[in-house]
């Protein structure tokens, strides 16, 4: 049984149900349907209040914590962001992941002809600011070539899985091929609420008032809700946790600015290029005010963001009465340093000749928010509380399979590292 058809249970249960003599049971708590291409639409972050296919947490500082309620996950919302980590990201990884294996499993997803779709932005695609964003930087930093799928210290144009200008899911890519396999089930509008065992064996889920047993669980119901599951049935305790879990997160920086006139295209993406900086920031030029991607989003101006990716902010994740319950955490006194830093270094290059003619004047500012990236990792990391393929520790007949068990921090965002990581698992289970 796989709880959760997003970016990383599409791929487990695909490459699972390979075998025709293994029955595989996907739930999923988001609707039965496909996301529409208005809701893959690259133009468009479908995550607004009340949205068909997100949905949010509540979060101790009162910030919105959102995430995909779909076929696909997250993947069918987010912004189309698909960048590898850097490859010195996985020292300290378990033994079994080489820079072979891992370099394996990103090629099926990324390499040209790969499963996700992923292609760079081209020249003719970029908002006009992004133009002006890479030019800035390209004076005292390399520029990674757009066919190299390795990000480098330097500006990095974005990759992104896309089919045309819509989202690739998880979904179409692996779970859509294999869905006439007979030996694959898929059950949506269906919450798994709370894992049942005997012992330190899990025999299946609960669904309401109904148990649906399986010979082994693999949660992939991303960080906050394999978090959730595990909290509620109390196999928490059972691996010496307690009744909280860690989190991690890239919490990021604002700095707005309005412009002298409109631009003269609608942006087609979000996000098209980031520079990742030697003290392991990452600065996002966002092509337009995030309320043009947002449906009822208060407009705030176009922005440019700046987050501390290693090794990013602590918080905790704890069950309430009323369900999950997340503490994003704070920023360290060095990371607050080296946002400090970022936003100067932001603060200059929108205030310099290059973007003389978009930027008005006075118009900058730094938000006084510390936001998040939406980027929740690492509760029960491989090698600590997981073995290298998801195994928990102490636990029989279960495993994780999502951003929970990233063991280390990225200088990219997660999104391709959780599906590579998928993808490697899945092979090594389907053998």
């Amino acid at each position: 049984m796989v709880v959760g058809a997003g970016s990383a249970g599409c791929v487990i249960a695909e490459r699972l149900s390979r075998d025709p003599d293994r029955t595989v049971v996907v739930l999923e708590r988001g609707p039965h349907e496909w996301p529409t291409r208005a809701v893959r639409d690259l133009r468009v972050l479908p995550i607004e209040d009340g949205a068909r296919f997100a949905t949010g947490y509540a979060e101790a500082a009162g910030l919105p914590v959102v995430r995909g309620r779909a076929l696909g996950g997250s993947s069918a919302v987010n912004g189309g962001y698909f960048l590898r980590w850097h490859p010195g990201d996985f020292a300290g990884w378990p033994d079994g992941w080489t820079r072979e294996a891992i370099t394996h499993a990103y090629d099926e997803l990324d390499a040209p002809g790969g499963t996700m779709g992923v292609t760079a932005f081209a020249d003719d695609e970029l908002a006009d600011v992004v133009g002006l964003f890479e030019s800035h930087w390209a004076q005292t930093l390399p520029v990674r070539a757009p066919a190299d799928p390795w990000p480098i210290v330097g500006v990095n144009r974005v990759r992104s899985n896309r089919d045309g200008p819509l989202r690739r899911t998880s979904a179409e890519a692996y779970l859509r091929p294999a869905i006439d396999r007979p030996n694959l089930s898929v059950i949506t509008d269906t919450e798994a609420t709370e894992l049942t065992a005997s012992g330190r064996r899990v025999t299946g889920v609960r669904v309401g008032q109904e148990r649906l047993a399986a010979g082994e669980v693999v949660l992939s119901a991303g960080t906050l809700g394999t978090a959730g599951l595990l909290l509620r049935s109390g196999v928490t305790h059972l691996i010496g946790a307690g009744d909280a879990l860690p989190v991690h997160e890239h919490r990021e920086v604002l700095v707005h600015y309005r412009r002298r006139a409109q631009p003269p295209v609608a942006p087609t993406a979000l996000l098209q290029s980031v520079v990742h900086t030697a003290d392991d920031v990452e600065i996002r030029c966002y092509s337009a005010d995030m309320a043009s991607f947002v449906r009822g989003l208060e407009p705030a101006g176009p922005a440019v963001g700046v987050a501390v990716m290693r090794p990013g902010a602590r918080g905790v994740v704890r069950a309430g009465d009323s369900g999950l319950l997340v503490d994003l955490g704070t920023l360290d006194a060095d990371s607050a340093r080296r946002t400090a830093a970022g936003t100067a270094s932001v603060r200059d290059m929108l205030h310099s000749a290059v973007f003389r003619d978009i930027v008005a004047p006075g118009s900058v500012a730094v938000d006084p928010v510390v936001r998040t990236s939406q980027h929740a990792w690492g509760s029960l990391p491989m090698g600590v509380r997981t073995d290298e393929l998801g195994g928990l520790d102490g636990v029989i007949g279960l495993r994780i399979v999502d951003g929970s068990i990233l063991p280390t921090a990225g200088r990219s965002g997660p999104h391709a590292t959780i599906m590579m990581v998928a993808v490697r698992i899945g092979d090594a289970l389907a053998r």
